[in-house]
């Protein structure tokens, strides 16, 4: 039997199963195709309902940026859609004195999103309301034992200062300098620390 006869008997013998490979392939290659073009049409919806709910907010109506975050807050958990608008949420909570609200939206980011600089966010801003509470363990165990972004290094500070730990305070302080800060954070890094001493 030549070589061609052995590729012709294989075809003979196995072409069922290479066309239901083909078409197996060929099915979850458009699946995953459709899949795509699914999530992306479902990001673009949420960028234009963000965008619209934005817009409100900046000409005084914050009822639509709310209803955007709590709708997506179960719908979208760990879109960053959500989560911009959860930061929005957050705020308009506080200004309303509304502090539990304003915690629940960004316990939320912190709990669901996926993007660090977000969750540094909501960790920053969080710990600023629970210093002003008074609840600086709370705060000081959001922020972590080694917090490694220099607002929250200097929150740490802060908490120990107003704690009466100015050796801390003071080391956590030197911490941030350390960093590439902008000239007038350094200034008021600087003044803290000549204000312990």
């Amino acid at each position: 039997m030549s070589d061609e006869e052995k590729v012709v008997s294989w075809f003979e013998e196995n072409y069922k199963s290479l066309i239901f490979g083909i078409l197996i392939g060929l099915t979850i290659l458009f699946g995953y195709k459709s899949y795509l073009s699914s999530q992306n049409s479902l990001q673009l919806e949420l960028s234009r309902q963000f965008d619209l709910a934005v817009t409100s907010y900046q000409n005084g109506d914050s009822s639509k940026i709310l209803s955007f975050s709590r709708e997506n807050m179960n719908k979208h958990s760990n879109n960053v859609y959500t989560s911009l608008a959860n930061l929005y949420s957050a705020k308009i909570m506080y200004l309303d004195n509304n502090i539990d609200q304003s915690h629940i939206f960004l316990d939320h980011i912190i709990s669901n999103t996926n993007d660090d600089e977000l969750v540094n966010i909501a960790k920053y801003r969080k710990a600023k309301i629970l210093i002003e509470e008074m609840k600086y363990n709370q705060a000081n165990e959001l922020l972590g034992d080694n917090p490694d972004n220099y607002q929250h290094i200097e929150l740490k500070g802060d908490i120990h200062y107003l704690q009466n730990n100015d050796e801390e305070a003071v080391r956590y302080y030197n911490k941030v300098l350390a960093y590439s800060i902008t000239p007038n954070e350094k200034k008021n890094i600087i003044a803290k620390i000549n204000l312990i001493k």
